[in-house]
């Protein structure tokens, strides 16, 4: 098991890409494990180093001086694969910061939960007008 270290973002660019070279150049990569809580790094289980080498010598967004060889136990991965939902975590009341669109980097304060839509209200803290806005859960972090 290899760990590949990428640009901030390309993660799943950068497997596609892998994915399409190994069925293209029949190498002996198995698997390509992109996780969802640790950014900017993959997974890759290969028969050694320099087959990995060869696969991503021409692919873009990959940090080529960083390839960690290692054994990874089941334990460590379903850590790291486990993903909690983030309608758990909210509740009314909770402190985030919006994390994408016009109000990105704003601290809000969640008004209301809708779980089925996947959905909170929130209302900007720093606003001179508190206007409920109804965002997607996903595009929140709690901060508080």
């Amino acid at each position: 098991m290899f760990t590949l270290r990428t640009m901030y973002g390309r993660e799943e660019l950068v497997a596609c890409i892998l994915k399409k070279k190994v069925e293209d150049e029949n190498l002996a990569i198995y698997s390509v494990i992109m996780m969802p809580n640790v950014k900017n790094y993959l997974l890759v289980e290969s028969d050694n180093e320099t087959t990995l080498k060869r696969a991503i010598i021409d692919i873009p967004y990959v940090r080529k001086t960083n390839i960690t060889v290692g054994n990874v136990s089941q334990e460590e991965l379903k850590s790291l694969l486990k993903v909690e939902p983030m309608m758990q975590k909210l509740d009314v009341g909770t402190v985030v910061e919006i994390k994408n669109g016009y109000l990105k980097g704003n601290r809000a304060r969640v008004v209301r939960v809708n779980p089925t839509k996947e959905e909170v209200t929130v209302e900007v803290l720093d606003a001179a007008v508190k206007i409920p806005i109804t965002i997607k859960a996903e595009s929140v972090k709690i901060i508080e």
